[in-house]
C-alpha cells in the first residue's frame, strides 16, 4: 500500500478549491475518489499519498510543493477586482473561467518581467473625452483606424486582428484562448501599466471584436469585469452595476458601429433580415451588434430585438466553430498557442529568451509550452512571421 503524506496541509486543498469555486464534490470528482475520503483530506483526518497529491496538484493547477505550506499563499484575490459584478455572480464562475483570471494575472506578471515600463494609454484617461460617442471618435483616431478602413475591410477576422496589433502597440494586452465554458465571451484584468484582455476563442470574430471594446471601456472605468453572454445575469446586478454592464456594451456598439455613419448609410433603406446581415458584413459586426444599433435609434421595438437574441446568442457560437483558428491552422497546435498569444507578445518573449535575458525554462512558462517544445514553436513563429 502507497505512503500517505502527513505532512500535507488540508487548509491548503481548500484554499485551492474555493479559490476555482469548486464544491467539495466536484474536486472529489475531478481527483477521482470518493466525497467522503476528500472531505477528510481537508480536515486532515487522512491524507493523500503521492501519487493522489500529483492529481490534486493537477486539478487545481498548483505546484506540489505548495500543498505542504503551514498556511495559504497570499495571492490577488480575483473576486476581489470584480467590483461591477455581484458575489453571486462572480461565485459562480466555472473552474475553467476563474483559470482565465489566473492566466491574466500571469500575463501581467509577465508583460512586467518583459518590459519593466512600458507606454499605455489608460495612463491619459484624464483627457479622455466623458461622452460614450466623444470618446469612440477620440479612441478611434487614437488607433489610426477610421470608420471607412474598417469597412473597406468587410473581413471581421482582418477587423479583430488589426484592432488587436493596435490595442498592444497603445500598452493593451489582448490575449485568447480556449474558455472551455460558453457563458463568458471575455474578461479583463485592470491595471495602471499593463491591463490585459482575454477573448474566448469559441466565439465568432465578430462577437470577439465586440467584446474587446466591451472590456476596453471596462478598464478605461478603472475596473476588470466579465461579458457575461446571456442577459438574465442582469437581474442580478445592482443598479451601479447594471449602468456600467449597459455603458460597456453601448460604447462597443459606438466604436464598431459609429451613430452617425450608419444613419447615414441607413438612410431611404427599409429594414429586412437581407439589410441587417448586410449591414452586419460591412461593418464587420454580428447581427445582433446591428439590431441592438436599430434598437437603440428607435428604428425596431424592443419587443423585435428581443425576440432574435437567442437566436443571435447561437449565432455567435455557430460561427466559430465553423471557421476556427484551429480550422485555418490545420490542427497545428503551435500555430494555434501563437493566435492565442499574440505575434507581438510571442516576438518579445522570443527577443528576451535569443538575448539570454530568461532561460528556456522561463520562456516555456512565457509562451505555456513544453521546453522541448520551444523549437517546434519558435520555428512556426518564424515561419508565420514570412
Amino acid at each position: 500500500m502507497a505512503e500517505t503524506l502527513t505532512g500535507i496541509n488540508g487548509s491548503i486543498i481548500q484554499w485551492a478549491r474555493e479559490r476555482y469555486n469548486m464544491s467539495a464534490d466536484e474536486a472529489a470528482h475531478a481527483i477521482g475518489i470518493d466525497l467522503s475520503r476528500y472531505e477528510k483530506w481537508e480536515r486532515n483526518e487522512e491524507f493523500p499519498t503521492y501519487a493522489m497529491l500529483k492529481k490534486i496538484s493537477s486539478v487545481f493547477k498548483k505546484p506540489t510543493a505548495l500543498f505542504f505550506f503551514p498556511a495559504p499563499p497570499v495571492l490577488p484575490e480575483i473576486k476581489g477586482e470584480l467590483r461591477t459584478l455581484p458575489n453571486s455572480i462572480t461565485s459562480s464562475f466555472s473552474k475553467k473561467i476563474m483559470q482565465q483570471f489566473e492566466k491574466a494575472q500571469a500575463y501581467q506578471l509577465n508583460l512586467k518581467e518583459l518590459y519593466g515600463s512600458r507606454y499605455c494609454l489608460l495612463g491619459e484617461k484624464d483627457i479622455f473625452p466623458s461622452n460614450i460617442v466623444d470618446l469612440a471618435k477620440y479612441i478611434r483616431e487614437r488607433l489610426m483606424f477610421p470608420i471607412r478602413a474598417q469597412k473597406q475591410r468587410k473581413s471581421d477576422k482582418v477587423v479583430f486582428e488589426y484592432f488587436r496589433e493596435k490595442f498592444y502597440e497603445q500598452g493593451i494586452y489582448v490575449f485568447k484562448d480556449a474558455f472551455g465554458d460558453d457563458s463568458v465571451s471575455g474578461l479583463c484584468l485592470y491595471d495602471t501599466m499593463f491591463p490585459i484582455i482575454i477573448i474566448n476563442n469559441s466565439m465568432s470574430f465578430a462577437r470577439q471584436s465586440f467584446t474587446l471594446f466591451h472590456e476596453l471601456y471596462h478598464l478605461i472605468s478603472n475596473t476588470s469585469g466579465a461579458e457575461i453572454i446571456r442577459d438574465d445575469f442582469y437581474n442580478y446586478l445592482n443598479t451601479e452595476q447594471t449602468a456600467t454592464e449597459k455603458r460597456c456594451d453601448t460604447f462597443a456598439n459606438e466604436f464598431l458601429i459609429p451613430t452617425d455613419d450608419f444613419i447615414s448609410e441607413i438612410k431611404g433603406k427599409k429594414i429586412s433580415d437581407t439589410l441587417i446581415a448586410d449591414f452586419a458584413s460591412l461593418y464587420s459586426v454580428s447581427k445582433e451588434a446591428i439590431m441592438y444599433k436599430l434598437y437603440s435609434l428607435k428604428y425596431i421595438s424592443a419587443d423585435d430585438y428581443n425576440a432574435l437574441k437567442e437566436f443571435f446568442y447561437g449565432d455567435a457560437l455557430r460561427a466559430k466553430r465553423n471557421s476556427g483558428d484551429e480550422k485555418k491552422n490545420g490542427g497545428n497546435p503551435y500555430f494555434t498557442k501563437l493566435a492565442y498569444l499574440g505575434s507581438q507578445y510571442a516576438g518579445a518573449v522570443f527577443d528576451q529568451y535569443f538575448s539570454g535575458k530568461i532561460d528556456s525554462y522561463r520562456a516555456g512558462e512565457m509562451l505555456y509550452s513544453r521546453v522541448d517544445h520551444l523549437s517546434k514553436l519558435e520555428a512556426a513563429f518564424f515561419r508565420g512571421m514570412k
